[in-house]
This record gives structure tokens, sequence and C-alpha cells, in this order.
């Protein structure tokens, strides 16, 4: 099953490379890039199930859905918590106005993030490491959505794109917390699923760079290849500390 849903995830990665960073999809087509990160999020799903045991699985992947979901609704409709935005039709299916696969991009992050820190002993090094590879794939993710693809519109001004400093505080803040409540869980460690997690996160990554880089956003990119390498320093020296 994970196998097969690996394998998917591949082949639509690889096509939408090529559909989604040249603009090619076609408007009746634009559920496909929800259902990228609804497969995503399944392989994640699954990779909770088998880390932390089916029951327990199940919820913890519920409960990033629905407390992400709910935040990120209620930042949209009252301007709270990440800044003032609102998202577009662009990104369908919506539920209260918020894209569903945002749910499923979230469980994906979290999971990447566990999987990319999880050989790091010290909960709070982890926990926090983990939220920086959110907040770095948010930095490239957060101008291509909105500049290039128009899933969501900012209202607010900032020098990055008029992305407020509160949205990626924001983004932190989440993280850090499911990945300080998930080092208290007793997990199993698989590396088959390590290492397919850790490449959906990189794909997404890629994607999304590739996506900045055939638009001009360089500010986009820099920025966001400095988090990425910082990042990955501080977890090979966390690691390195065991």
């Amino acid at each position: 099953m994970i196998q097969l849903l690996y394998r998917i995830y591949i082949i639509w990665f690889v096509i939408g490379f090529f559909l989604v960073g040249l603009n090619l999809i076609p408007p009746w087509l634009e559920w496909a890039n929800s259902m990228f990160l609804i497969l995503s999020g399944s392989l994640s799903i699954l990779y909770a199930l088998y880390t932390f045991g089916s029951k327990k699985g199940i919820m913890i992947s519920g409960g990033i859905f629905f407390t992400t979901f709910t935040i990120e609704g209620l930042s949209a409709h009252f301007d709270i918590f990440f800044g003032n935005y609102d998202y577009t039709p662009l990104f369908p299916p919506l539920l209260f106005g918020v894209p569903i696969g945002i749910g499923f991009a979230w469980i994906t992050m979290i999971m990447a993030g566990h999987a990319l820190t999880i050989h790091i002993k010290n909960r709070l090094t982890r926990s926090v490491i983990a939220a920086f590879y959110v907040v770095a794939l948010d930095l490239i993710l957060d101008p291509v959505a909105y500049i290039v693809k128009g899933y969501w519109i900012w209202d607010d001004t900032s020098f990055y794109y008029d992305i407020p400093l509160s949205n990626f505080l924001g983004w932190f803040t989440i993280a850090f917390c499911w990945q300080l409540l998930l080092t208290t869980q007793k997990n199993n460690s698989y590396l088959f699923l390590q290492n397919k997690i850790i490449v959906v996160f990189w794909t997404i990554a890629i994607l999304f760079i590739w996506i900045a880089l055939l638009n001009k956003l360089f500010l986009a990119f820099t920025v966001s290849m400095i988090a990425f390498v910082l990042t990955e320093f501080l977890r090979r020296s966390a690691r390195e500390k065991k």
C-alpha cells in the first residue's frame, strides 16, 4: 500500500513539475494541485500509523489536520494568528472557505519534520530544528502560492512580498508545538518510511523552488535556500552531539 501510494506520488510530482511549473494546467484541472498535497498527506498519515501505532497515529494525524485547518480558517476569516489574508477559489476543493489540501500539507510538514530530526536526542533542539524546516519551506511556498498561483491574497505590507512576519512566526509556533508533543510519544523507527517522507518533503520544496525561479522570485529563492542550508547544518550538528 505504501509503496503503491509512493509511486503514484512520484509520478504525480514528475508530471506536476512540468505542468505546474510551466503553468500548463487548464482551469478544469486545478483540483490536481490539491490532489498533490492530499497524496503527500496520505503518505504522511501512513508514516504516523506505522511510527506511532494505528490508534495513536490516527489521533495524531486527525489532531494535526483539525487544529491547523481550524487555525487557518480563523486566521483567514478574522485576520488573526498569521495575518490579514484571504483564500481564493483557485485552490479547490474548499471547506468553509479553506482549501482541504492545507490540512494535508500540514500533516506532511509535521511528519517530515519528525522524520528529519528523529535521531536528535534533545527534545527541545529537535522540536526547534523541525519547526525551522517548516518555516524554511514556507519561505518559498508562500510567495509562490500568493504571487504566482494566486491561491491566497495578502492584505498586509512587508518587504518580503507583503507577507508579514506574523505568518512565519505562526508557522513556527504551530510546528514547534506539534513537534514537542511528538517527542513525548513512544515511536517505532522504520528507515524506509522515514526516507520516503523526507523525499516527499524535498520534492515539495524542489517544486516550489522551481516555480519561484521560473517566475523570477529571486528573493524567495535566496532566502529559502539560506534557511534550508542553515537548518540542515543545525540538524547535522545536533546529530553529531548525540
